[in-house]
């Protein structure tokens, strides 16, 4: 006779970039051994590979980890760990007055992604009079990539170069996934100082899971308004 299984709950969360409802249920106890496992590597990439398996397992695939924003994999995974562990969280927050850390407990589900319902499509830069650029945020692998670079410049040059999706000139679109690496660098090269800016402006702006906190330093009895964000931030 087979042992009994427990069913879980289901939920239901609108991802970020795209505004399209996704049906998921808490993380389990075989899911929570793969984030502590990854959790005490401390390693960037692995933590992310581990939290992308247990969102495919957690929305029976629904949602492609493989093409998702960094932030949609922030607030999916934040949104897990609600249901699943519970909504308050302690995380340790500088003084902006001594930079002490501080202990501060949160309220998870309080945290938001601002994402401008214009931008969910793709964002268009006009750069010159018949050429411009469809920008789109770029997914996890391309950020985890870009921030293993040597240099802020590279860094950015690497964000820039995976926002950009599309290239047109006058009345024909090149689709930037059929183009080379070597092709796409040459295009970023060949932009001028305001026109690399105007692109530059999109990477800046990308949203992250955020939330304000307010707390008094236990140093020195500063009162902090402050806004954190990232995946980091909140389980630091």
């Amino acid at each position: 006779m087979a042992l009994p299984k427990i069913n879980a709950p289901t939920y239901q969360l609108v991802l970020p970039s795209t505004g399209e409802s996704v049906n998921y249920r808490p993380y389990l106890v075989k899911e929570e051994k793969i984030i502590m496992m990854a959790a005490e590597s401390n390693d960037q990439t692995q933590m992310v590979r581990a939290i992308k398996d247990v969102i495919r397992s957690c929305t029976d695939g629904a949602v492609d980890v493989n093409k998702i924003t960094m932030f949609d994999l922030e607030y999916v995974f934040i949104q897990l760990r609600t249901k699943s562990v519970g909504e308050s969280s302690t995380i340790s927050v500088k003084c902006t007055e001594c930079g002490n850390s501080n202990d501060v407990e949160v309220d998870l589900s309080k945290i938001t992604v601002n994402v401008p319902k214009d931008s969910q499509k793709g964002v268009v830069k006009k750069l010159t009079d018949d050429i411009s650029v469809l920008l789109r945020y770029p997914n996890v692998d391309a950020v985890i990539q870009a921030t293993e670079k040597n240099s802020e410049m590279e860094i950015a040059f690497d964000l820039i170069a995976s926002c950009i999706d599309t290239i047109y000139q006058g009345d024909e679109s090149h689709d930037v996934a059929h183009a080379s690496r070597e092709e796409l660098n040459d295009f970023i090269d060949s932009l001028n100082n305001q026109q690399f800016t105007e692109i530059q402006s999109f990477v800046e702006t990308i949203p992250n899971s955020e939330l304000d906190v307010s707390f008094k330093c236990l140093s020195c009895s500063h009162m902090n308004e402050v806004n954190i964000g990232g995946l980091s931030n909140f389980f630091s």
